[in-house]
């Protein structure tokens, strides 16, 4: 009653959830989360269910209410922080998929990348694209690859041997290549990411420091974005009518079920 969606079209919702596999409980506790992501969006039941259930499938987090809540949070703040959608953000996540596990940072490092590449139009599929290949470069380089780092004495991993924060390994690059001329940096930086990738290697340096914190610690403080967002979607006579009709067709089913039970 408090959604863009009406009551059977939360329904639909849930049949899609089902569809993914999510027993009767885990549906309804997720219902919430996805019609807010949906109307967050401005997307379809149908592609924020995919979104929700494919991408926490592939990020391997657990699809409870409170996880799908802070996904759904951590999107629509990045959204209204960088130059993208939800659904592009969405379209991305889905696109990089599981090689986003690797990331330090997580989810907020995730939406992060994702917004400094999209402030510099790289965005949708091909932001998700981008940030994998980035990715993979940095954690599974070639020989020629790591013979560049190495020259450059660029560490991806830490000590314990996990992938450092993307963040701090493009402003170390920065740094070993502040003497260089632009022909040499280009040089390096395609015989690390390949020239396919140069473009978005050289969006990441870009936005490296200043813009990647800030932009990480909204992220990071995002809660109730999804809601805030998605209430601002109906805050017009447009949401008015929708949430009226919503309370019709919940009065026309509440009566339709009054009927029912004097029947029987």
């Amino acid at each position: 009653a408090t959604t863009a969606f009406s009551a059977s079209q939360a329904a639909e919702a849930l049949n899609y959830l089902a569809l993914a596999g999510y027993d009767a409980q885990t549906a309804a506790d997720a219902l919430p989360a996805v019609l807010n992501l949906a109307a967050a969006g401005g997307m379809d039941l149908a592609y924020a269910s995919d979104l929700a259930t494919d991408a926490m499938a592939a990020l391997g987090i657990e699809a409870s209410n409170e996880n799908l809540t802070k996904f759904g949070d951590q999107m629509a703040k990045t959204a209204s922080k960088a130059n993208t959608s939800v659904a592009q953000l969405g379209e991305a996540i889905l696109t990089v998929g599981g090689t986003a596990k690797s990331l330090a940072g997580g989810t907020v490092e995730l939406n992060a990348a994702l917004g400094v590449l999209a402030n510099r139009g790289i965005k949708g599929a091909e932001g998700g694209t981008a940030l994998r290949n980035v990715i993979l470069s940095l954690s599974a380089p070639t020989d020629k690859a790591a013979d560049a780092m190495n020259s450059l004495g660029l560490n991806v991993y830490d000590a314990a041997g996990n992938m450092r924060p993307l963040n701090e390994v493009f402003k170390d690059l920065n740094k070993s290549m502040a003497n260089m001329t632009e022909g040499e940096k280009t040089k390096v930086l395609s015989e690390i990411f390949n020239k396919v990738d140069l473009k978005s290697a050289q969006a990441l340096l870009a936005g490296c420091g200043d813009e990647f914190d800030n932009l990480a610690d909204a992220i990071a403080n995002s809660g109730g974005a999804m809601q805030d967002m998605a209430d601002t979607q109906l805050d017009n006579l447009q949401g008015d009518i929708t949430i009226l009709q919503s309370g019709l067709e919940g009065l026309g089913i509440a009566a339709h079920a009054v009927a029912l039970i004097e029947k029987l």
